[in-house]
């Protein structure tokens, strides 16, 4: 059984790869312009706030696609809270990749885990998904980072790409899939959806 799963997904890799027409593996550095629109109401009214600055933030990556499959890292800038803090969301995704126009666009589909990270001005501790970071262990960002969906196009040019990606945020944690009928609040609105605008470099 395990060497059928090898097999199968030793061609489905070649298959992709030769429909991609792209290098087997690359590393990019990013930079991004992001919209978020801190809502849980109407999906219609994310676009609502697009015209404010205070919606806006950059955002720095790092990704490394091997054939159709891509992860990426992807942190917020901080930008002022409403209590004296600064915020820095740490996006990590894993997405695959099919080309739509082979060389020149692909879209691309997946999800990954939000963690948001915020330094009090005064001298109190930094918190981790709303906790105090000397309570928390690796182990615990993982299983209670929100996940997102991730949905996205992509446009290249020589060794730079152009992304047009949507990030949906949602209530599910990998331990709340673990629950009876956690599954459900994978496809519930957490508010915090993104758009982010994307340009990448290919490093090598």
């Amino acid at each position: 059984m395990r060497r059928n799963v090898i097999f199968f997904v030793a061609v489905l890799l070649f298959f992709t790869q030769a429909l991609s027409a792209r290098s087997l593996f690359e590393v990019g550095l990013s930079f991004s312009g992001i919209y978020e629109n801190n809502t849980t109401s109407s999906n219609n009214q994310i676009f609502d706030g697009m015209g404010k600055g205070e919606n806006w933030t950059l955002g720095f990556g790092l990704s490394s696609r091997f054939s159709i499959l891509e992860l990426s890292m992807m942190a917020m800038l901080p930008k002022a809270g409403e209590q004296g803090s600064d915020a820095l969301a740490l996006l990590s995704s894993a997405t695959l990749n099919f080309p739509l126009v082979t060389k020149k666009l692909y879209a691309s589909a997946g999800g990954g885990l939000s963690t948001a990270f915020v330094f009090p001005a005064d001298d109190s501790e930094t918190k981790i998904n709303g906790k105090d970071a000397s309570t928390v262990n690796f182990e615990d960002v993982l299983r209670e980072s929100p996940i997102h969906l991730r949905f996205g196009l992509d446009f290249l040019i020589g060794s730079a790409k152009f992304g047009l990606h949507y990030i949906k945020q949602s209530l599910a944690t990998i331990t709340s899939l673990e629950e009876t009928n956690g599954w459900g609040d994978l496809f519930k609105n957490g508010g915090n959806d993104k758009i982010a605008l994307i340009v990448q470099l290919a490093l090598f």
